[in-house]
């Protein structure tokens, strides 16, 4: 089901992001 994946995997995603921008904000 895609659908079903596309929602879990948008909010992981985000929540990837987030952590990702946090330890560049955090570096630079």
């Amino acid at each position: 089901n895609p659908a079903y994946e596309t929602r879990i995997f948008g909010p992981d995603r985000v929540k990837i992001q987030g952590k990702l921008v946090g330890l560049i904000r955090r570096y630079h």
